[in-house]
C-alpha cells in the first residue's frame, strides 16, 4: 500500500498534478474591533487549511456593502438585523436582500447591560451614560427605551465596535454598556457585572425589560446575523457550510473556542428556508421605529 501511495504522489509530481486550494474572500461587514472583525479573523485563521483565504476588514458595514459587486471570487459576509432595521427605516446604508438558501450560519443572542460597578436601583434611578456600538440609531433607541418606560435618565454614548465600547467602560468613560451577551460575559470575567436583559425570558438569571415592560418591542429586540454565502456554486455552498459547521465542532478550533463550544452564542447551521425568513424578519421589525 505505501509503494503504491508513493508512487501515485511520484507520479503526481512527474506530470506537474499538484493540489491548489480554492480561493476565498472573507469580508467582514463591521467595525475594526467588534465581534464581526474577531469571527471573522477567526473563521479566516481556520479555515486556511482548506482554503487560501483573503480576509478584507474595511471598517464600517456601509464600505462591505458597496465592495460586494466588485468581488467576483467566492465570498463570506455576515450581516446583522440592526443593520437592515435602519436601512428600512430610510437610514444607514439601505437593506440587502438575501435569499434563504445564501445562509450558511444564522445566529442569535439579547442585549444586555453591564458595568463595573453600581447596581439595578442606581441605574434606573440616578443619570448615568450608557456606551453603545454602531449602528448609533438602533442602539441609541434602545436606551431611551428605557427612558421612556421608567423615567430614567440615561445619556447613550457611541463607540467605533464592541471591543471599543468594553475599553470605555473598563477605562471608565461611561457607566455602563449596552453590548450582546457574549461581550456581557467578557466584562463579568473582567470583574464587572450585567444587570438587565432585552428578553422575555422568565428564566434568566438578569432582570427581563421585557417582563417589566411587555409593550415596548424594543425589550425583545434581540441580536440576530447571518452569515452570507456569495458567489458560489450550490456545491460549492455546501461545501463551504460543512467544513464551517465541523469547525464550530471542533474543540481546537479558534471558533469553538469564540463561542465557548455554542455555550455563550447561540448559533444554527440546519433551519429550514422558513424558519430563517420568520426569525429574520420579526428580528428587524422589533428593532424599527
Amino acid at each position: 500500500m505505501k509503494k503504491i501511495i508513493f508512487s501515485i504522489l511520484t507520479l503526481c509530481v512527474l506530470t506537474g498534478v499538484a493540489y491548489t486550494k480554492e480561493s476565498i474572500t472573507v469580508l467582514n461587514a463591521g467595525s475594526k474591533t467588534g465581534s464581526f472583525a474577531i469571527q471573522m479573523t477567526t473563521l479566516s485563521k481556520d479555515l486556511a487549511d482548506d482554503y487560501n483565504v483573503d480576509l478584507k476588514i474595511p471598517g464600517d458595514y456601509c464600505t462591505a456593502l458597496q465592495m460586494m459587486d466588485d468581488i467576483k471570487e467566492p465570498f463570506i459576509m455576515p450581516y446583522a438585523n440592526d443593520y437592515e432595521s435602519i436601512g428600512r427605516d430610510g437610514e444607514g446604508c439601505g437593506t440587502l436582500a438575501f435569499e434563504p438558501s445564501n445562509v450558511i450560519r444564522y445566529d442569535s443572542t439579547s442585549f444586555v447591560i453591564c458595568s463595573m460597578d453600581g447596581d439595578n436601583k442606581w441605574f434606573l434611578e440616578s443619570p448615568a451614560t450608557v456606551g453603545h456600538t454602531l449602528p448609533a440609531t438602533v442602539f441609541a433607541r434602545s436606551i431611551n427605551a428605557i427612558n421612556d418606560s421608567f423615567g430614567a435618565q440615561l445619556t447613550p454614548v457611541m463607540y467605533d465596535g464592541s471591543g471599543a465600547t468594553k475599553t470605555g467602560l473598563y477605562n471608565g468613560e461611561v457607566d455602563y454598556v449596552l453590548l450582546s451577551i457574549k461581550h456581557g460575559r467578557d466584562i463579568m470575567s473582567n470583574g464587572g457585572q450585567c444587570h438587565y436583559e432585552f428578553s422575555n425570558d422568565e428564566n434568566t438569571d438578569l432582570v427581563a425589560l421585557g417582563l417589566l415592560d411587555k409593550n415596548n418591542k424594543q425589550f425583545v429586540a434581540g441580536y440576530h446575523s447571518v452569515w452570507l454565502g456569495y458567489n458560489m456554486s450550490d456545491e460549492q455552498l455546501s461545501d463551504i457550510k460543512s467544513k464551517i459547521k465541523a469547525i464550530h465542532n471542533d474543540p481546537n478550533s479558534g471558533m469553538f473556542d469564540y463561542t465557548k463550544g455554542g455555550t455563550v452564542l447561540k448559533y444554527y447551521f440546519d433551519l429550514n428556508d422558513k424558519e430563517i425568513v420568520d426569525l429574520w424578519e420579526n428580528s428587524v421589525t422589533n428593532l424599527r421605529k
